[in-house]
């Protein structure tokens, strides 16, 4: 009988797979980036701008798969990451929720050189000026791809603003190594999260890639909307129930006013509307028959006519000034310009 021979797994592959478990159980999120065609010089400039929020762990796509069967065996929902393993990838564990960690990707993409075929994601142009190129068949090169270059005063000069190529073209062998020659990195490359998990869900990237500005506003117009719709209906809520009871408070005292029913708040303005009306009679009854008030009222409106004649008189005056006054302002103005100039000259002759 023969006895099946186990097959022989590298320490190191699983030491590997342990690791990852026991990331799979320190971080809430957990998501797999595409990291194909990324330059090892950039993907280390964005790892370096990742650290501290975020850890990435490389390795072969079937170990990864391994630890990720492994760590779902706690936590089934975890399984779902594994649709997401296409091509060169690799796991990103983070504290971060899965919407930050991608706008945290996208912030952090980087720039590389440009590959022959690659379309020009803008208008890229050479700008005029002296260049670092000692003169010799570097002019005819630049020449070739559409630069107006020449040699002055000993050195290869741009003698305009070139545009090499424009947006949407694609860029050649040859536009290749000028951009190259210049400096010009028109590739835009990052990390692409597939796919992520957090609180026992799965997201496709997709899903993750937010206009934050926009939802922001959109949660305030929803908020407004619902503030709007359960103020209308009379629906008590914790925010629309302070409005609703300051529309009430309103109502139930405008009512009391209208059907004068006399309540704390409502006693002064009914009296002070009563006194109104009321001096508003006595004084129509008072132009057609004085005697027929009382002597107290007599006197009020008395008082009231010696205030207001008193008034007018006094806008009048102020509106008329003397023509006396006047001259008199005029000539000490005439006065002072005369006396000025002659003080001044006096100073002069001394």
């Amino acid at each position: 009988m023969s006895v099946p021979v186990e097959a022989s797994v590298a320490p190191w592959k699983r030491d590997l797979v342990e690791e990852l478990k026991d990331k799979f159980k320190e971080y809430p999120v957990v998501g797999i980036l595409d990291i194909s065609g990324i330059p090892a010089k950039q993907f280390q400039q964005i790892r370096d701008i990742l650290r501290g929020k975020a850890e990435i762990k490389v390795s072969r796509k079937v170990l990864l798969r391994t630890a990720i069967e492994k760590a779902s065996e706690d936590n089934p929902e975890l399984g779902g990451l594994t649709e997401y393993l296409e091509g060169p990838s690799a796991l990103v564990f983070t504290k971060m929720n899965p919407f930050q960690l991608w706008k945290l990707l996208e912030e952090n993409r980087t720039n590389a050189p440009a590959k022959p075929g690659m379309e020009a994601p803008e208008d890229i142009v050479i700008p005029e000026g002296e260049t670092d190129f000692s003169p010799g068949p570097i002019v005819g090169e630049l020449q070739q791809a559409g630069i107006n270059a020449r040699i002055q005063a000993g050195k290869v000069m741009v003698l305009e603003d070139s545009k090499v190529v424009e947006e949407g073209e694609s860029i050649s062998e040859e536009q290749v190594g000028v951009l190259s020659r210049f400096g010009i990195e028109p590739r835009e490359i990052g990390f692409e999260l597939r796919g992520a998990f957090a609180d026992g869900t799965v997201f496709s990237g997709d899903v993750l890639e937010v206009d934050v500005g926009e939802t922001v506003e959109n949660i305030k117009t929803g908020y407004r909307n619902a503030l709007n719709l359960s103020f209308q209906v009379r629906y008590p809520t914790k925010d629309s129930l302070r409005l609703l009871i300051g529309q009430g408070s309103s109502h139930a005292q405008n009512l009391a006013l209208n059907a004068l029913f006399l309540t704390s708040e409502t006693a002064r303005p009914i009296i002070s509307k009563a006194s109104s009306e009321m001096l508003r009679l006595a004084s129509f009854v008072f132009s057609k028959n004085p005697e027929a008030i009382g002597e107290e009222l007599k006197e009020k409106f008395a008082e009231t006519s010696s205030v207001e004649k008193g008034k007018k008189e006094e806008d009048t005056e102020s509106k008329e000034e003397p023509e006396e006054e006047v001259e008199d302002k005029k000539e000490e103005k005439e006065g002072k310009e005369e006396e000025e100039p002659t003080a001044g000259l006096g100073g002069v002759f001394e």
